[in-house]
């Protein structure tokens, strides 16, 4: 499916109204406040239709998906909106993500656990608000990219050390700017290294760096150590480098504004997240210029020039580089 999907469920009791905007949505938080309630009221319906005293307004069908029996049932289900909740343990299997993967279906799944196979959005994390008319509330903050920063007005944050996520051509970026101006930069090799990089950091000011667009696992433990923490931590979290190089308009092809909402052209039967879909279209849009070409493993020396990588920094708002 492409695009924004909205879903307004309701009985007597209780009002639910929320939009998907990517294939992967989490819903968690504490117990009571009424996750459950509303995957009851999916399921009534899709038993018993009208007669559950349920209404469901979607423009795709909405179904629930439980038991020993789900990859079946999975396999057998196509653009759809999939509703899981917490008591599924199948969600942590990597066979549950590689099933994701190859499906057109949107997911909304109700967990507080750690589901490190799925590559969901920081943004894509959600808590329900509300008595009986309940909505969906993001569950991190961000001003600029920057995520539960406790004082906004403190930004631009200057740091002592970055942390990227990346070991490839986003920390090629970072580690030439860091090196220019008496910044430590260290990449955590993957995102499920980053909070114990971090903590090796406890005396300094640190900045994390790391793509939004699939950062969603790791989000709960590096916002706990931030709140912890004795020193200052920062995350940064554009949907992904590319992004930030698409957004910047070094390439003069698209305005930042197209590149923001280009949600309503992701297909989730191609892309399980948008991470993916801002390196391809790099990587396209950069293929017949030997000076931009654009390449994950390797950064042209076009990236790490002056003027290009100032342009670059103005999206990159939230630090002091």
């Amino acid at each position: 499916m492409i695009g924004e999907i909205s879903v307004t469920i309701k009985n007597r009791s209780n009002s639910y109204s929320f939009v998907l905007r990517r294939n992967i949505t989490v819903l968690c938080g504490n117990s009571g406040t009424g996750k459950t309630t509303l995957y009851s009221m999916i399921r009534e319906y899709e038993r018993y239709g009208k007669q559950s005293g349920v209404t469901l307004s979607c423009q795709v069908p909405v179904t629930t998906l439980e038991g020993d029996n789900w990859l079946y049932e999975l396999k057998n289900t196509r653009s759809s909106i999939v509703v899981i909740d917490e008591d599924s343990r199948f969600t942590i299997s990597k066979e549950f993500a590689d099933a994701v993967k190859k499906s057109d279906n949107y997911y909304l799944i109700i967990s507080r656990n750690y589901l490190p196979n799925l590559p969901f959005s920081v943004d894509e994390v959600f808590e329900l608000q509300g008595s009986k008319s309940k909505k969906f509330v993001n569950t991190y903050k961000q001003v600029h990219h920057m995520y539960d920063d406790p004082n906004p007005r403190h930004l631009p944050f200057v740091p002592e050390v970055i942390v990227t996520e990346d070991s490839r051509s986003g920390y090629k970026f970072f580690n030439s700017i860091a090196k220019n101006n008496n910044i430590e930069c260290v990449s955590a090799k993957g995102k499920s290294n980053i909070y114990d990089t971090v903590k090796k950091y406890s005396h300094k000011d640190v900045v994390v760096i790391a793509d939004g667009a699939a950062f969603g696992p790791e989000m709960q433990d590096l916002v706990e150590l931030q709140k912890l923490s004795p020193r200052k931590i920062a995350i940064f979290l554009p949907e992904s480098f590319e992004w930030i190089i698409l957004s910047s308009g070094v390439l003069n092809n698209k305005d930042s504004h197209e590149i923001n909402v280009l949600n309503v052209k992701i297909d989730s039967s191609k892309y399980l997240s948008w991470e993916q879909y801002f390196t391809d279209l790099l990587i396209e849009t950069t293929k017949d210029n030997e000076y931009m070409k654009y390449n994950k493993s390797k950064l042209m020396p076009f990236y790490l020039h002056s003027e290009t990588v100032n342009s670059i920094k103005t999206v990159i708002t939230g630090i002091k580089l």
